[in-house]
């Protein structure tokens, strides 16, 4: 599949999740302010979030397809790791803050949420959410699409957010007629508390891995692994003295910088000899990926550093 076939197939899937994304979320926020469930509500506004990250998704999808210009000469591969960053940040900020107002909500005595109104939606919350996750985990392993990714993961949250409020709420209509019945106002809270937590995770995790990108920092992948050993390979076939190889992951674009160390009796190696040894080491590590690759030839050590 062509880099363009895979960017229109995922447009296309993106809009697909704000969609149904959009008929999920206005249900949760008529459930919620009707039940008075701050978790319903918090799943709403999660819902809500993701749906105004996939759209910048989608423009930083169709931003990043552009040809290079003078402003941008090394490509835009960066504005990938950029917008899921922004996305990551959100969803740490909005669990923070519902993990502040749990907190509150549990000093001031809780509150009692009515689980007959917020049955139906949590219900059908929970099946739309884990089909939709396993369907954007497929579809994000066959394109190797980190957009899709993060569309997954945002549909498995809401998910288990969905699963742990049905519980929650249950567990509080069973304790109704019981000597806990004290503790039902406290629940709904402490949901958002234990899922605000848990769910940080998660975010987090995306947030460094794409901060690193930004920063530059090796990849730590098999696909380094690969540049790496045909590299070796290479020095070790043609008798070089030494390799350096800088490798950096920006979005789906790999930098990657290849220096050889040649004898001085190499020195005198023809151009086309030399372009014949890149073309065999760019064999060796083409990949469904984008490459942005140099190959250098010198016989002054200087010139590698």
């Amino acid at each position: 599949m062509s880099s363009r076939q895979k960017r229109i197939r995922e447009r296309k899937l993106i809009k697909v999740s704000i969609a149904i994304g959009s008929a999920l979320t206005a249900w949760a926020i008529g459930v919620g302010i009707a039940g008075d469930s701050k978790s319903i509500i918090f799943d709403a506004l999660f819902s809500m979030v993701g749906l105004s990250l996939s759209g910048v998704s989608l423009l930083v999808n169709n931003f990043i397809r552009k040809p290079d210009d003078d402003n941008l000469p090394f490509g835009r591969a960066q504005f990938q790791p950029f917008a899921i960053t922004l996305q990551s940040s959100v969803i740490i900020f909005l669990c923070l803050y519902s993990l502040a107002t749990s907190v509150i909500d549990i000093i001031n005595g809780g509150k009692t949420v009515e689980l007959d109104v917020a049955l139906p939606y949590l219900i059908a919350s929970i099946i739309v959410c884990f089909l939709l996750w396993l369907f954007f985990k497929k579809k994000a392993s066959e394109l190797g699409s980190e957009y899709l990714r993060i569309e997954s993961t945002e549909w498995q949250l809401d998910a288990w957010l969905s699963i742990g409020v049905l519980a929650v709420l249950s567990l509080g209509y069973f304790l109704k007629a019981g000597p806990l019945a004290y503790l039902i106002p406290y629940l709904d809270p402490a949901m958002v508390f234990i899922i605000s937590i848990v769910f940080l995770r998660i975010p987090a995790k995306t947030f460094w891995k794409n901060i690193r990108e930004l920063l530059q920092f090796a990849p730590d992948d098999e696909v380094e692994d690969k540049i790496h050993d045909a590299s070796e390979k290479i020095c070790q076939q043609y008798q070089f003295l030494d390799s350096w190889v800088r490798v950096a992951k920006t979005g789906n674009s790999y930098t990657i910088e290849i220096d050889f160390l040649l004898p001085k009796s190499l020195s005198g190696t023809t151009v086309s000899r030399l372009d014949e040894i890149r073309q065999e080491l760019y064999d060796q590590i083409k990949g469904d990926y984008e490459m942005w690759l140099t190959i250098s030839f010198t016989t002054e050590r200087k010139w590698m550093i």
